[in-house]
């Protein structure tokens, strides 16, 4: 017999449930409103598949298609035509297609439980991956995902714990469905511009996957920047220094629109030094009071030394392992220091010198930028002015309001607006920070779209907002050292939370100056008093202390309200499932009795015809005869044969026992009464 509608529509909301679950890593790559219309899309194919006539189904789902092809046409005029839709709208419509093919894939699994069981271990590996990037959401997905299993697998057992199938019919289905889906992707691939569309399978596999999150930690490589971090504590540096010392390790000049990457260098650009010599160049600043001092930083764990991390800025190194002659090499056109990797337990020893406050010196400068920017010279001009050409010109735009609105004139007023209006504008967070799309730029996802970030999206959104009005500003990574590291007198430890990211500004005549644009945040050589106000009230850059504001948020609070959460959601689905066991038994139990109650009036009417106990159903006819009830016999027979023999998806759309006891019962009695009757 065909299923109940309610049966039906039950079982596509929980296959369009289960398939929005499985797929979330997915969505989380696209925008809300974009996921939410793909969704709808799906709900709307559930609803189409639910009615029971064949036909009145195929025209909801050939209706529901058709209405997405003047979708489709408009976005295609909207965009120029098919070559200038990009990549997104095909990636969002394989998406599309995607989750029909999920729930088509569903439909045919949930009753086999072995194929069942591996698609569900295939959607937990994807929301453990989620749950490390966004562990609130990750966790709900994963309880979800286990109950919409669970139900399906009640429901499987409902209709019939398996299909009765040939096998023949099973690979058939299969292949037309995996047919069906190489179909639908071959058809994109095909129609889809290719350039924008397959930039690389590389590429394509890390937009349609969503990153694990990185581990806060010093890292070398900052070419593809953006995703969520996950704090680490574990100490990898000691440094002994008079006072806490912020620690530049690599210094980034070339922006890609992605992330940064080192300027291309040749043999020019690159001098080496002796140990205990005065580096080449002298110091990257110049016409501003500084302090000497002798720093030693021992290594503790694993960290990439090869860009020697030492404290701003390094007038001559006196010992330095793993050197061959007792030389090393130095990057002249972004400062890096060169060294071999070091292990734990080696340290080396510099002697640095630490500007007295340079922004005081910058401040008291009343030149107009434009007067001065000439006076920059072309190498660095050439180098740290650059910018991609596929740079968003509201980048461009908004750079250039900020400083109108602020009245911004001298090079230092300049980066004092820019900072300012990120403090004021955007969020410091490192969880739920996206990874830009393909062909999205880093900076304009932070200015635009998130407004939330770390350091890594502050101090990169500063140096490109400043490139943009011809100030020179380079990247910086390395580590954040405060009051708050201090172990014992004079000594700090260092840890992978405490990574960190800044800028570098050149002025003219003054050299290269550190400026911190993450909110909260501030170079250690800024002053310790309490620094004068702006006329808008707002405090200049560098005036906030480390010890004001954590390297990170607070993450043991997050994970106990995490673990709070998941340990929640796991009694309530605990208590769940124990409410459904016992519900399910007193289910069976009444059932149970019905049926009993049943079987003990089949034996009352074998008796009441003299018919053996092996007498079937069938032979029960004549009852329904004296009854006169003999057009009713043949519906009520094969109602009990299916309820006793037949599949259960099919009984359970026949009548329940007690319809079928009652209606025996009621031949009996007009049996019965027939046969008075005779008698008399």
């Amino acid at each position: 017999m065909a299923q109940r509608p309610a049966r039906r529509m039950v079982r596509s909301l929980l296959c369009f449930a289960w398939v929005m679950t499985a797929l979330a890593p997915v969505a989380l790559n696209f925008e809300w409103r974009q996921a939410f219309e793909v969704a709808a899309f799906w709900f709307a194919m559930c609803l189409g598949a639910a009615p029971r006539s064949v036909w009145t189904s195929g025209i909801a789902w050939a209706t529901l298609v058709l209405a997405q092809i003047p979708a489709g046409f408009e976005t295609a005029r909207v965009a120029g035509g098919i070559s200038g839709l990009g990549a997104a709208p095909w990636r969002l419509y394989a998406f599309s297609v995607a989750g029909l093919a999920a729930m088509g894939l569903v439909r045919y699994a949930y009753r086999r439980p072995l194929t069942w069981l591996l698609y569900n271990g295939l959607a937990q590996i994807g929301l453990v991956a989620v749950s490390l990037t966004h562990p609130a959401l990750g966790a709900a997905l994963e309880l979800s995902c286990l109950g919409t299993m669970l139900a399906l697998f009640a429901l499987a057992r409902r209709e019939g714990a398996t299909a009765r199938l040939s096998a023949a019919s099973d690979w058939r289905r299969a292949a037309g469905v995996g047919a069906g889906v190489m179909l639908c992707g071959a058809a994109c691939a095909v129609i889809a511009p290719k350039a924008p569309l397959l930039p690389g399978v590389a590429r394509m596999v890390m937009s349609v996957v969503p990153r694990t999150p990185a581990r806060t930690g010093y890292s070398l490589d900052d070419s593809h920047l953006g995703g969520s971090l996950v704090t680490d504590p574990q100490p990898i540096l000691e440094v002994r220094a008079p006072i806490p010392l912020d620690l530049r390790g690599q210094v980034l000049s070339d922006y890609t629109g992605q992330g940064w990457v080192s300027a291309p260098l040749d043999g020019s650009d690159v001098a080496t030094a002796a140990v205990g010599q005065p580096l080449p160049g002298g110091l990257p600043f110049a016409h501003i009071a500084y302090r000497a001092m002798d720093v030693t930083v021992s290594v503790k764990g694993s960290v990439n030394t090869t860009d020697l991390l030492a404290p701003y800025a390094v007038d001559r190194v006196l010992r330095l392992p793993g050197l061959y002659g007792n030389e090393f090499a130095i990057d002249t056109v972004q400062g890096n220091i060169k060294a071999a990797p070091l292990g734990p337990g080696e340290s080396y020893k510099l002697v640095v010198d630490v500007p007295n406050n340079p922004y005081a010196r910058l401040a008291s400068l009343r030149a107009p930028f434009n007067a001065v920017r000439r006076d920059i010279p072309e190498s660095i001009r050439a180098v740290d002015t650059q910018l991609p050409a596929e740079l968003p010109a509201s980048v461009r735009q908004l750079a250039a309001r900020i400083v109108a609105q602020g009245h911004a004139v001298t090079e230092y007023e300049m980066v004092n607006a820019i900072i300012q209006y990120l403090a004021a504008h955007e969020r410091y967070a490192v969880s739920d920070v996206p990874v830009p799309q393909p062909g999205q730029d880093y900076v304009a996802q932070f200015l635009f779209d998130t407004h939330r970030g770390y350091c890594d999206n502050f101090a990169s959104a500063a140096a490109v907002m400043l490139r943009t009005l011809g100030v020179p500003g380079r990247f910086v990574t390395g580590f954040a050292v405060g009051a708050q590291n201090e172990v014992a007198p004079e000594t700090y430890v260092v840890s992978e939370a405490d990574a960190h990211a800044w800028i570098e500004v050149y002025f003219p005549r003054f050299g290269w100056i550190p400026f911190d644009a993450t909110p909260g945040f501030a170079m250690t050589f800024a002053p310790s008093s309490a620094p004068a106000r702006g006329a808008d009230g707002k405090l200049p850059p560098g005036s906030r202390r480390h010890s004001e504001a954590p390297a990170s948020p607070p993450v043991v609070r997050r994970e106990v309200r995490v673990v709070a959460s998941v340990a929640l959601g796991g009694a309530a689905a605990a208590l769940g499932a124990l409410w459904a066991v016992r519900r399910a038994r007193r289910l069976r139990k009444v059932r149970q009795g019905e049926l009993d109650a049943f079987l003990r009036l089949v034996r009352e009417a074998r008796a009441a015809l003299d018919l053996p106990p092996s007498a079937t159903l069938r032979h029960l006819r004549p009852l329904a005869e004296r009854a006169g009830a003999s057009d009713a016999f043949g519906p009520w027979l094969r109602a009990a044969e299916a309820k006793l023999y037949g599949r259960e998806s099919e009984a359970s759309e026949s009548a329940d026992w007690r319809d079928l006891a009652a209606t025996l019962s009621e031949w009996l009695e007009a049996a019965s009464r027939a046969g008075a009757e005779r008698i008399r």
